[in-house]
């Protein structure tokens, strides 16, 4: 609540909370009542609690992707999306290339190190974004539509992008990290071929209220259980199911709008902050302290900003847009939001990412979240609001 009222996204205050629960402020002021309040026996509960949080959150940010607006857009927004990937993930190989040891993990190969390094570099939050946007009231206008299409593309590119990685990673060779794409290939295919037919045929028969409609809702439960485990059992990750389930969910159906209506409120209040609690618990900023520390964190928000506006804004203007709105596309693609935080939590889960350099991009990914809304405010001026019925935002939308 006061991150909104300070014009922020809900993200910036519950990582905020996160942070000070964990042993950066609440355990370097009291660690006895820490611990505590926080044993190390109670945080696999909270880790598995938190997991479904995410899925369905994932689940969520499937169901609000709008791929009428991508087709509108045409080809401008792939080229925008996919220019606001590759700049900073070849930037983010890079520097983790000239990374000191002391940053790199034992036991991960260079390859699959810098791979990661460059994907956490590459992230854009699709559904934050669109939170911004709405709060701007450029929701609808030519910029904030193409904004949103290329977040769009970049978000489903960005989980592919994770899935070949964390594959590779899991695997330990690229055979193996080519057999699960392969899977997650065929895994998609069943579901945009047969399941997501079936589901919309069953959305259209259901009446709100009956026992169709029920029937309905348990049918989508398991759609989306059963792919994020089928997704972790073959190599991937289970967030990438429940992303995919989202995906193919009827698109306008009065069933899937209640549905997500039912899921928000489990997740906004129950699952989704033991997150930021679990999150807070694994980020100790007191890491950054070692050897320069803060100037590396400095370099890898430099890097972070400058490759994903710049990258970006020059795409953008190759395609055809004005300076004005390619910097203002580029300021958007440089939101990360909680989408961020997602792939870094997997990276320090598969031993990837160590504390010190976990730490560093998670202050990266609040710094650039919390400029975008402000910085876009001074580029593009938001236009007279539109008399339209207010609609409260969903629990995507604010991450």
């Amino acid at each position: 609540a006061l991150a909104r009222r300070l014009g922020q996204p809900a993200v910036i205050g519950e990582l905020a909370a996160g942070l000070a629960l964990g042993p950066s402020v609440f355990g370097a002021l009291q660690p006895s009542i820490q611990q505590w309040l926080f044993p190390a026996s109670i945080t696999p509960y909270l880790s598995a609690l938190a997991q479904i949080g995410v899925i369905l959150f994932m689940f969520l940010v499937g169901c609000e992707m709008d791929w009428r607006l991508v087709r509108r857009s045409g080809g401008r927004s792939f080229v925008v999306g996919h220019a606001s990937i590759a700049v900073p993930f070849l930037a983010g190989i890079l520097f983790a290339a000239a990374l000191p040891d002391r940053y790199r993990p034992a036991g991960i190969g260079d390859g699959a190190f810098f791979l990661f390094v460059g994907l956490c570099l590459s992230i854009s939050a699709f559904p934050v974004l669109a939170r911004i946007l709405t709060e701007q009231n450029l929701l609808r206008s030519p910029v904030g539509s193409a904004g949103l299409a290329a977040a769009g593309v970049a978000d489903v590119t960005a989980w592919c992008l994770l899935v070949g990685v964390v594959a590779y990673l899991r695997g330990a060779s690229l055979w193996a990290a080519a057999w699960t794409a392969l899977l997650v290939a065929v895994v998609t295919a069943v579901m945009a071929g047969i399941v997501r037919p079936v589901l919309a045929r069953a959305a259209a028969g259901s009446a709100p209220g009956s026992s169709r409609r029920t029937t309905l809702f348990a049918l989508c439960t398991v759609v989306l259980l059963t792919a994020s485990a089928v997704t972790e059992l073959i190599g991937a990750h289970a967030i990438f199911g429940a992303f995919l389930a989202g995906l193919i969910m009827p698109r306008g159906s009065e069933a899937t709008r209640e549905l997500t209506a039912k899921l928000e409120g489990v997740a906004i209040w129950v699952l989704l902050p033991l997150f930021f609690v679990v999150f807070g618990l694994q980020l100790d900023l007191t890491s950054l302290d070692i050897g320069g520390g803060w100037l590396v964190l400095a370099a890898l928000v430099v890097i972070a900003v400058v490759t994903k506006i710049g990258g970006t804004a020059v795409a953008a203007v190759a395609a055809g847009t004005t300076a004005r709105d390619g910097l203002a596309l580029g300021l958007m693609m440089n939101c990360r939001g909680l989408t961020e935080l997602i792939v870094l939590g997997i990276g320090l889960q598969l031993g990837v990412l160590n504390p010190p350099l976990f730490a560093m991009f998670v202050v990266m990914a609040l710094v650039t979240t919390a400029m975008t809304g402000p910085l876009l405010r001074r580029v593009v001026p938001a236009p007279a609001p539109a008399p339209v019925a207010r609609r409260e935002p969903s629990i995507s939308e604010n991450r």
